[in-house]
């Protein structure tokens, strides 16, 4: 987002509100984290919380960043085999071991 969008984002939320004022070191850290948001996104969320609610945003309130392509799906995809593999490996291997001698005084298992 450019200082400009930021500057149409912040009149809109003075004009608005009209008890809010905001501070040069406000606007100035308006301007180092809006640079990372994508502007239609951040005005969409400004305009359904200014139907909503009677106080002005915070920035996290209406924050949306930008995102890179991101492969989760088949990233998670890739886990939820992997976890199903495993799950079925330690089923094979789910044998009953022998307790060690200072566990069975406190089990409940039977020792043979």
């Amino acid at each position: 987002m450019t200082k400009d969008e930021v500057i149409k984002l912040l009149v809109l939320i003075e004009s608005v509100y009209s008890k809010c004022s905001l501070k040069d070191e406000t606007v100035l850290q308006w301007f180092q984290i809006c640079s990372e948001m994508d502007y239609e996104k951040v005005f969409a969320r400004l305009k359904t919380h200014l139907r909503k609610s009677p106080f002005p945003p915070t920035l996290g309130e209406i924050a949306v960043f930008k995102y890179e392509e991101n492969h989760s799906p088949t990233t998670l995809q890739e886990c939820l085999k992997k976890g199903r593999e495993g799950n079925e490996r330690g089923r094979i291997s789910n044998k009953r071991t022998e307790l060690p001698q200072w566990l069975t005084e406190y089990s409940p298992r039977k020792t043979v």
